[in-house]
C-alpha cells in the first residue's frame, strides 16, 4: 500500500513542479513583449515664403445672353455653337408679319384720332363742342401717338445683335421657335486677351494672406515649361458651402497665347502676407487627421505620449504644424500606428 502511494503522489508532484515552472515563465516573457521598437525622427522647421500653390481653371470674364426684347416667332438664326462673332453681327430675327400689322394699326389709329381731334376743335370754335370734349380728343390723338412710338420702337428690336466680340458657347434657340420677351438665344464667351480670368480655391488661412494685387504665376497642362504672368483681381467675401474654401480670381493681362475656357492650371500666388516659420514633422508620423487636427505620439521618460497637432498645410512628404509642438525635439514614425498612451518604447535605428 505504501508503494502504491507514493507511485501516486509522484506524478502529481512532477505536474506541481511543471505548473510552477510554467507561471513563471509567463511571469518574465510579458515585460519584454510589452517594449515596442520604433523609430524616431526630429521636428525641423520651414519658412514661409509667401508663395501660395493652388490649382485653377480658365473661364472668360465677359459673358453675354442677347435676347428679343419682344416676343415671336423666329425667323432665322444665323450662327451656331462655336462660331465666332464680332460685336454688332445681327444673330437672329422675329418672324415680323405680327409686328408690321401692329404698326399699321398704331399709324391708322393716329390717322383716326387726328381726324377727330380736328372735326372737335372745329366744333368747338363754333360753341358745340365743348372744351372738355376737345382736351378728351386731344389726349385720345396723343395716346395713339405714343402707341406708334412703342409699336415702332419694338419692331426695331426684332432683331438680336451681339454685344460684344466672343465665341458662341450654346444655342439657346433655333429658327421656328416662339422666343418671349427676354429670353436668350444665344450664350456667347468673350475671348479677348483682356477676358480671360482664372478661379481658384484656397483654404480660409491662405484667403487670409492673399491680397488683391498680389502677383501670381501660371502654368497651364496644354503648354508644358510656359509660364505666365497674373494678377489677382478678386478676392471671396464668402465660403463655398459645403467646402469651406473660398474663391480668388486671378486675371492675365497681355497675354498672346491660344486660350479656351476649361483649362486647368497650377498657380503660385505671392501673397504679400506672410505667416513667418512653422514646425514640421514627418507625415507617416501622424496617426490619424481630421478636420485640420493631427494624432502624434512623442517620447517622455521611455513611454509614448499621445499629442494632438493642428495641420497647416501638407508639404509633400512633411506636414507644417502651426501648434501643438511646443517642446518637442522628436516625433515617432515608425511603428507610431501600433502604439496606445503610455505604451513602453525602445528607439531602434
Amino acid at each position: 500500500m505504501k508503494i502504491h502511494s507514493f507511485l501516486l503522489v509522484l506524478p502529481l508532484f512532477f505536474v506541481f513542479c511543471g505548473r510552477e515552472k510554467t507561471e513563471q515563465a509567463v511571469q518574465i516573457h510579458p515585460d519584454s513583449l510589452e517594449i515596442h521598437k520604433v523609430k524616431v525622427a526630429p521636428v525641423t522647421g520651414t519658412e514661409t515664403n509667401g508663395i501660395i500653390r493652388a490649382t485653377g481653371l480658365l473661364v472668360s470674364d465677359l459673358e453675354s445672353r442677347p435676347a428679343f426684347k419682344i416676343g415671336g416667332v423666329i425667323e432665322k438664326t444665323y450662327f451656331g455653337e462655336g462660331d465666332k462673332v464680332s460685336k454688332g453681327a445681327l444673330l437672329a430675327r422675329l418672324n415680323q408679319s405680327e409686328i408690321s400689322a401692329q404698326v399699321r394699326q398704331a399709324r391708322m389709329a393716329v390717322e383716326k384720332t387726328s381726324r377727330d381731334f380736328d372735326r372737335v376743335n372745329n366744333l368747338h370754335a363754333d360753341s358745340v363742342a365743348t372744351l372738355e370734349q376737345l382736351q378728351n380728343a386731344g389726349t385720345a390723338l396723343d395716346m395713339a401717338k405714343e402707341s406708334l412710338r412703342i409699336a415702332e420702337f419694338n419692331q426695331q428690336f426684332a432683331e438680336v445683335r451681339s454685344p460684344v466680340s466672343g465665341t458662341i458657347v450654346k444655342q439657346l434657340l433655333r429658327q421656328g421657335e416662339i422666343a418671349g420677351p427676354g429670353m436668350p438665344v444665344y450664350a456667347i464667351m468673350g475671348t479677348g486677351r483682356q477676358d480671360w480670368k482664372i478661379k481658384s480655391a484656397v483654404s480660409d488661412k491662405e484667403w487670409a494672406r492673399i491680397k488683391k494685387g498680389d502677383h501670381a504665376e501660371v502654368w497651364f497642362e496644354a503648354y508644358p515649361g510656359l509660364k505666365l504672368q497674373g494678377v489677382v483681381d478678386q478676392v471671396a467675401e464668402m465660403s463655398n458651402p459645403g467646402t469651406a474654401t473660398l474663391d480668388i480670381e486671378i486675371r492675365l493681362p497681355g497675354q498672346n497665347q491660344k486660350l479656351a475656357a476649361g483649362l486647368l492650371c497650377k498657380v503660385e500666388i505671392r501673397a504679400a502676407a506672410r505667416m513667418g516659420s512653422l514646425k514640421t514633422i514627418p507625415i507617416e508620423a501622424l496617426v490619424s487627421s481630421n478636420q485640420g487636427l493631427g494624432i502624434i505620439y512623442v517620447i517622455e521618460d521611455g513611454k509614448a505620449v499621445r499629442k494632438t497637432v493642428r495641420i497647416d498645410k501638407i508639404l509633400g512628404d512633411q506636414v507644417a504644424v502651426s501648434s501643438g509642438l511646443e517642446k518637442v525635439g522628436e516625433v515617432i514614425t515608425a511603428g507610431a500606428f501600433y502604439l496606445e498612451e503610455g505604451h513602453k518604447v525602445q528607439i531602434i535605428q
